[in-house]
């Protein structure tokens, strides 16, 4: 098929290419800007329905290598060189559904040849995230938190929804740039009557008061500047136990201290970050007893991120929660579900564990289980009014991490604290609004406090899942299966 190109419109495709590119290195990631988002796709579309279909696709897999290269850089702790083959390979897969809808829209026209670049992004970023190791990571939908009546629809559809009108909008204003003729805007029509109406769910949603609900004071612990990441440093060697035995327990008075100080100012659930206990295997008892007091004696539920190190120093560490009730027992131990790669922890089962309590059913999840969607919808099945999540990050992903955990409240219909050591810690109701947060390089050892609705809702996408992503996978393949089925027929006319 030819382009769409014209001598005279040569030098503006390459000024469009460059626009847009710039537009893409601040679409996502850690400098993510909503404008931007919407922006580039409509531009590096245009480009590409100006350019013959081979070289546009190499184009823009370069475009979206250097976009992917710029917008997470530092963010994934790798090494340079490694981290430009990955974004390499992020520009190949990112300029997939580029080429299909230069392919196939024009084939289809109007409505049905915008929707394809949206249900090809869709179904890329869907399948990415059963396949990658990170999950959803870089997804679209996320750099949408601000737009807050659209994030509303992740209820509905999670991510995937909000992800496809940022990308549906691109498509839907090619039009413009052809003719600006009524008939030729169909599409675009069809995209503002169907924004319109995930707005107006999205002020339903948010706005529309609810019935009073309990609410619980929780108080999410950060880590002070006095203690160390491990706690092990600073000790002469592994077998130095007595000094190792010593780092841990002054670290336990620290978390202690500041958890009464919590506690007497009214907090009734108190998260600690992951990672905050830290002790050899053999003093695992020890700090239970301790912690079981604690809890007995502040008439608080505790829950106390915990790494225990093995005694085989080849063995993996293991990274858990542990919650401790007001009458002094350890109700349940949650195991991190998913290790960040290259993390020497051991992997838990899956199984998002509940606790109910006077206030409600609490929930537990650590860190990076909150970017995979389906633990937070396990939480939401299993009733959860408060789900509770010990993290560390580090500054290159701060706040944009914290940030990411928000939409698994919309998601999920429940309420969420977020306690991370290093980081964003962000208190959020089920509508995504924020109840408190705290970045704790900017204030270390900050204790964050919020007063946590406890009634969580069942919502359309906790108990149906990704039926939109699977939707717009089939359309993308109905879209393409018509589109080729009219090329064969026209070219049968012809022949004839």
């Amino acid at each position: 098929m030819p382009s769409l190109k014209t001598p005279s419109s040569e030098p503006m495709r390459w000024v469009i290419l460059a626009l847009g590119t710039l537009a893409l290195c601040f679409s996502n990631g850690v400098h993510a800007n909503v404008v931007a988002a919407w922006v580039a796709p409509a531009l590096m579309l245009r480009f590409v329905m100006m350019s013959p279909p081979r070289s546009g696709f190499a184009v823009t897999a370069v475009a979206c290598a250097v976009a992917s290269f710029v917008t997470f850089r530092g963010a994934i702790p790798m090494p340079d060189v490694e981290y430009a083959v990955t974004s390499v390979i992020s520009g190949l897969f990112g300029a997939i559904p580029y080429l299909l809808h230069r392919l196939v829209a024009p084939r289809l026209g109007g409505v049905p040849g915008s929707l394809v670049f949206p249900a090809a992004n869709v179904t890329l970023l869907y399948v990415v995230s059963l396949g990658s190791p990170f999950g959803t990571w870089a997804n679209d939908a996320y750099v949408e938190l601000d737009f807050l009546l659209l994030s509303e629809l992740a209820s509905v559809t999670g991510l995937w929804g909000v992800a496809f009108f940022v990308a549906w909008f691109g498509s839907a204003v090619q039009g413009l740039f052809e003719s600006r003729a009524p008939r030729e805007n169909r599409a675009l029509a069809a995209f503002g009557g169907c924004l319109l109406l995930a707005l107006g769910y999205g002020t339903w949603a948010r706005y529309t008061p609810l019935p009073p609900r309990p609410t619980v004071r929780v108080a999410a612990l950060s880590n002070p500047s006095t203690l160390s990441d491990l706690f092990f440093q600073g000790c002469a060697s592994r077998e130095d136990t007595t000094c190792r035995a010593e780092h841990s327990r002054a670290r336990l008075d620290v978390l202690f201290e500041m958890s009464k100080t919590a506690a007497q100012k009214g907090a009734r659930v108190i998260v600690w970050y992951e990672g905050a206990a830290q002790y050899d295997e053999g003093l695992e008892p020890a700090f239970v007893a301790r912690a079981q007091d604690f809890a007995r004696q502040h008439d608080v539920h505790l829950v106390a991120g915990a790494l225990q190190v093995p005694r085989d120093p080849n063995a993996l560490m293991t990274n858990k929660a542990m919650v401790f009730t007001p009458e002094g027992r350890l109700a349940f131990e949650y195991v991190k579900s998913i290790p960040v790669p290259g993390e020497p922890i051991v992997a838990g089962k899956g199984e998002v564990q509940t606790l109910d309590t006077p206030y409600g059913r609490l929930g537990v999840i650590i860190c990076f289980d909150a970017d995979f969607p389906a633990l937070g919808r396990q939480a939401s099945q299993r009733g959860v009014d408060l789900l509770l999540v010990p993290a560390n990050d580090w500054r290159a992903i701060t706040p944009l991490h914290g940030e990411m955990t928000v939409f698994r409240a919309i998601e999920g219909g429940f309420s969420l604290v977020r306690a991370a050591s290093n980081g964003l810690s962000v208190a959020t109701d089920a509508r995504g609004v924020r109840l408190g947060s705290n970045d704790s390089f900017a204030s270390p050892g900050a204790i964050l406090y919020a007063d946590a609705p406890m009634a969580g809702r069942a919502t359309l996408y906790a108990r149906y899942g990704d039926v939109f992503a699977s939707l717009c996978a089939l359309a993308l393949a109905a879209l393409t299966t018509s589109a080729i089925g009219s090329a064969l027929r026209r070219r049968g006319e012809q022949s004839r």
